[in-house]
């Protein structure tokens, strides 16, 4: 079964099943299975009889004809590579449906551990075959949704170190088939379910341009430029997404750039202002959140009159997109323990760079202005590519003063600033 290809199933549902071995092991019976109903309708199994397990609650006329995931754990110890999930995860498909076969040598695993692999069954409703590929993402993450649940409440019932999160694009690949009413599996009738990229691995060292590269920017660190810390919580979140599938995280970690970003560029440009006669008290009062509001209402106010541009954020921009798509998704997973899915992620990655290159447009704009702030957060190299370089040029010249002391004194600024506001 092609998965580009769509399907005539005569408006009866495909049967999904994907088998996916996690990297780490989800401590549940080998041969568990649980399963939840959805509010989705399952069209085309009026006939199918539904009945509950006895662990479950009572099925009324509502629950019945309903999309639904199931999932089996399996737990292979004696029989699969320690080295390879690959070799489990055929296992468990050769046993399951008969396609294929397992590789004969082996190395068990350890005394007291497992491997697990888990075979995860869903439906997907004849309207949405037309396009296959978007079919079986759609059935997978809503699998992988229950998965992370189960894992998740596992930990809390053993207590035991197995790390925070799984996520799908940790496995990279899975195995899918899929089934009409009277089918069985087979080999043409699913395929290889490739969930992320291989996780990458360096195949050189630096070479001389990176590291000198990487002494600059150690020297600005240690010097407190704050655009290295906006820009390795931004890394982070990317990490969070692609390589460990944490969406909550991802959002957490994207907000979190684009809040010192903001945060920064207002500290530098006060403390730009006041170099010739510090006035603490004035920049307190800007920052006091009981006074004149929290972040989103300093970016309203403060931000326009000196780098011009649209900082409403009622108003259409980038500045609207941080407030709707990122900032008050933070809220929710911070707050309320919202899962944002991974196009609410990735959405929210893609507000952050918006929000990122029109800060560096506007300050680019005010070099003339701002000359040590745009220094700072752009560099030359920055000024260069944007604009501005000649106005930040003109200043060094006329000059003595040497940018990277320019870091530890704001950091002094700031700090006292702080300090007299708590």
């Amino acid at each position: 079964m092609d998965s580009a290809k769509s399907h005539d199933s005569g408006g009866a549902p495909l049967w999904l099943t994907f088998f996916i071995a996690l990297p780490f092991a989800c401590p549940l019976q080998h041969g568990s299975v649980l399963s939840r109903t959805l509010d989705e309708p399952l069209e085309g199994c009026e006939a199918l009889e539904v009945r509950a397990t006895d662990q479950s609650i009572p099925l009324g006329d509502a629950d019945k004809n309903r999309m639904f995931v199931s999932l089996k754990f399996w737990q292979l110890k004696d029989t699969v590579d320690i080295a390879d999930p690959l070799h489990g995860l055929l296992q468990v498909v050769h046993e399951v449906t008969g396609v294929g076969r397992t590789p004969e040598e082996t190395v068990p695993i350890p005394e007291n551990t497992y491997r697990t692999v888990v075979e995860m069954v869903t439906a997907q409703n004849a309207d949405k075959l037309e396009n296959m590929d978007s079919a079986l993402d759609e059935a997978f993450t809503r699998c992988f949704d229950m998965l992370s649940d189960v894992y998740s409440m596992s930990r809390l019932v053993k207590r035991e170190s197995l790390p925070p999160h799984v996520g799908m694009e940790q496995a990279q690949i899975a195995f899918w088939f899929g089934r009409f009413p009277g089918q069985d599996y087979s080999e043409e009738s699913g395929g290889v379910y490739w969930i992320s990229p291989p996780s990458y691995f360096p195949t050189e060292t630096m070479n001389e341009a990176e590291f000198e590269q990487l002494k600059v920017l150690l020297g600005r660190v240690w010097n407190g430029s704050p655009l290295e810390v906006i820009m390795e919580r931004s890394f982070v979140a990317s990490q969070y997404l692609n390589q460990q599938g944490d969406y909550a995280n991802a959002v957490i970690h994207a907000a979190l750039s684009a809040e010192i970003l903001l945060d920064s560029v207002l500290g530098l440009m006060l403390w730009e202002e006041q170099i010739e006669a510090p006035d603490f008290q004035a920049a307190v009062d800007i920052f006091d959140e009981a006074k004149n509001g929290g972040l989103t209402s300093r970016v309203r106010r403060e931000y326009a009159p000196r780098l011009g541009g649209i900082w409403n954020p009622s108003q259409k921009g980038p500045v609207r997109h941080w407030k709707d798509e990122l900032a008050f998704l933070r809220g929710r997973v911070v707050h309320r323990g919202y899962r944002p899915s991974r196009a609410e992620a990735e959405r929210a990655l893609e507000v952050g760079d918006e929000l990122l290159d029109f800060v560096k447009a506007r300050l680019a704009s005010r070099a003339k202005q701002y000359p040590r702030t745009c220094l700072m957060i752009l560099g030359e190299p920055g000024l260069r590519r944007i604009g501005g370089w000649r106005a930040a040029e003109r200043f060094l010249g006329s000059t003595d003063e040497h940018p990277l002391r320019w870091f530890s004194g704001y950091s002094t600024w700031r700090d006292t600033v702080d300090a007299l506001g708590t």
